[in-house]
């Protein structure tokens, strides 16, 4: 019995007023609107004179700036009126209705947002464009809600044909209570996952303020077609009246026509987020984007445009609200189910809630000087660890206008001449805006013909996202005089004809370390992606002779991968995912470093997992139709879990 949406009335003795008036600055009056009673409520009949959107307002006070609350906007047909039950009439000592035509009735625009399920999976809204809508049920703070609408929801979608309606449950929690989510819903069809709103940012974007609510996204225009109760049932103390809005709502969208009924009061309870603060750009919004978007979004640096101004914010808001909803920007991409990580440039939920909130605000100005406008930017450093004490340099690199440009291998001899501990080795890319990565590789000529583009380790790399710091505190890297030093160069083109010299930094440790840094890997290069497939699982193993302790991991793919998750395997069979990447961009690579290193004990291993998307859904995918194996080319695909760690 779905309680929260079937309400008993109390006898009805309200006196009832119908008002009907013109609103200048949105609506006009062509229409009318006829009360009559049905048990302990009332019945409205509303004659509309077009098929434009008209909305239905209640208020229990009839008085000067006293807040119209809306019950339900549909679109008009002069040839049958459109009936409505009041739901919660009989409890109110006085209630007045009005009925107004809307000039503008905009559907809202839904941003991108991706959340992850108990699961640790993440599911992406704008992924799901071949579905010709999405339902997202809002279920706030309150588990019960799952419970009593998940055979509704999916029985609705089983109705449709397969793929063609999708529904998600999104209830608020925290990443903690993954596992009990879990063992409530762990027998839920994969069809129906509940996912976790951590910041609580994507509820109060959907919702209207109350729970239950089901939100209807036509995925053509990424609108919202349709937001209300599941179903509504009264009870009138002559009978139950019930009603289908969201089924309704569903059966146009399949068949090509706009929803009539665009929302429906949900006439349930507060959704249960918690309050966010007014936030001003001055003081709290250009602040936050200085902090976690900086240096990149900076002039003459790898973002495609600079935050030089209010105005470039406001123009991009939009853009910022879906990156950083789907999770893309900043770009941080580990669970923080399963580590903490020192390096972390993830927002806080508090502050993505902010950062939202303020754009559904319209962006607002404020008052207050311009920090992005009037304050100096930082200082841009080829040596963001200081001056290195020796650097070596590719020759001058040509980067033609369009195209693919192949990997380029070029080689340095070690610029010291001798046996060298290094604390640190720095990549400057000479031209951000075509060097996508560059991996530089150390040892022997055999020794580089073997390792076949960095499957066992590298020694540097720069990829857009990773951060040129210092090798852990106690560790470095040894550098033989014999080593030779290989760039991997790979470019991406501008539009216009570059060049490039990237160099390499090296700093010497004053004294040798307690333990070298040992930079290995988990690979597998015998993987085969058929065309057109999704999840695609590879799985690659490392094993530790030795007690050991890591400091850093980090996932390497191409387009093609979609996911990725670090395991350690104990000696005696236990088992801990130590990094979760559920969604895994390769123009984002990240080097995670622990906040607290694990140490292991001998005969731990380390189980590296991707997982593969080769379909036309995966935007990035440079070709679904073809059949994937190992290669160094981005449109060929790799898989290498990197790790950095010592031996004790």
């Amino acid at each position: 019995m779905k309680l929260l949406n079937q309400i008993k009335l109390l006898p009805a003795s309200a006196f009832m007023f119908s008002l009907l008036f013109s609103n200048e600055m949105s609506a006009q009056s062509n229409g009318s609107l006829r009360i009559a009673p049905l048990g302990d409520t009332i019945e409205l009949e509303l004659n509309t004179d077009s098929s434009e959107d008209y909305i239905l307002e209640t208020q229990a006070q009839l008085m000067e700036g006293e807040k119209w609350a809306p019950l339900m906007q549909f679109r008009g047909n002069a040839a049958q009126p459109k009936r409505f039950v009041d739901p919660i009439c009989g409890d109110k000592s006085a209630k007045f209705f009005r009925l107004r035509k809307l000039l503008e009735a905009p559907r809202p625009e839904v941003s991108n947002f991706r959340l992850l399920d108990f699961n640790g999976k993440a599911h992406e809204l704008y992924y799901n464009w071949p579905a010709k809508g999405i339902v997202v049920f809002l279920a706030g703070n309150q588990k019960e809600l799952i419970d009593t609408w998940s055979d509704s929801l999916i029985e609705l979608q089983s109705n449709s044909e397969s793929g063609q309606i999708l529904t998600w449950a999104v209830l608020l929690s925290n990443h903690e209570q993954r596992e009990q989510l879990k063992s409530a819903w762990g027998n839920l069809p994969e069809s129906l996952p509940v996912l976790q709103d951590t910041t609580q940012a994507v509820t109060r974007t959907l919702s209207s303020g109350e729970v239950p609510e089901a939100v209807l996204i036509s995925t053509a225009d990424w609108s919202i077609a349709y937001r209300g109760p599941v179903e509504l049932s009264v009870d009138t103390g002559v009978g139950l009246e019930t009603t289908y809005p969201l089924m309704n709502a569903v059966n146009e969208l399949l068949n090509d026509q706009v929803p009539s009924v665009a929302s429906l009061a949900p006439f349930g309870e507060m959704t249960g987020t918690k309050p966010v603060m007014e936030a001003t750009y001055s003081n709290h919004i250009a602040p936050l984007l200085k902090s976690h978007c900086f240096p990149c979004h900076t002039p003459g640096n790898i973002a495609p445009w600079a935050m030089t101004s209010f105005d470039v914010i406001d123009e991009f808001s939009g853009l910022i609200k879906s990156a950083v909803l789907a999770g893309e920007m900043p770009p941080w991409h580990a669970d923080p189910k399963y580590s903490a990580f020192s390096n972390s440039k993830s927002m806080t939920g508090d502050e993505i809630s902010m950062l939202v909130d303020w754009i559904d605000r319209g962006s607002p100005r404020g008052e207050g000087f311009d920090p992005l406008a009037e304050e100096p930017m930082p200082e841009h450093s080829d040596w963001p660890l200081g001056k290195p004490d020796a650097i070596v340099s590719i020759p001058l690199q040509d980067v033609p206008a369009q195209g693919s440009v192949d990997y380029r291998y070029l080689f340095a001899d070690n610029p010291f001449g001798e046996d060298v501990w290094l604390r640190a080795v720095s990549v400057s890319p000479g031209n951000r805006s075509v060097v996508h990565h560059c991996l530089v590789f150390k040892g022997s000529f055999l020794e580089l013909l073997k390792d076949r583009g960095g499957l066992n380790g590298f020694f540097a790399g720069y990829v857009p996202g990773m951060e040129q710091v210092a090798f852990p505190d106690g560790t470095a890297k040894r550098l033989d005089k014999s080593d030779l030093l290989v760039f991997q160069m790979h470019y991406t083109v501008s539009g216009k004809v570059s060049t490039d010299v990237t160099k390499l930094g090296f700093y010497l440790s004053d004294s040798p370390p307690e333990k070298e840094l040992i930079t290995s890997s988990a690979y597998d290069t015998k993987f085969r992606i058929p065309p057109r497939s999704r999840d695609v699982h590879v799985r690659a193993t490392k094993s530790f002779d030795r007690a050991s302790t890591i400091y850093e991991l980090s996932p390497h793919m191409h387009y093609r991968g979609a996911s990725s998750k670090f395991t350690l395997q104990y000696p005696n069979g236990t088992s801990e995912i130590i990094l979760n990447v559920p969604a895994y961009f390769f123009d984002w690579q990240a080097l995670y470093r622990f906040d607290t290193p694990k140490q292991i004990p001998p005969g731990t291993r380390l189980i590296c997992e991707g997982w593969f998307d080769n379909t036309a859904q995966n935007r990035y995918n440079p070709g679904p139709n073809d059949t994937v194996r190992f290669g160094e080319q981005s449109w060929e695909e790799m898989f290498i879990g990197y790790v950095n760690f010592v031996e004790d």
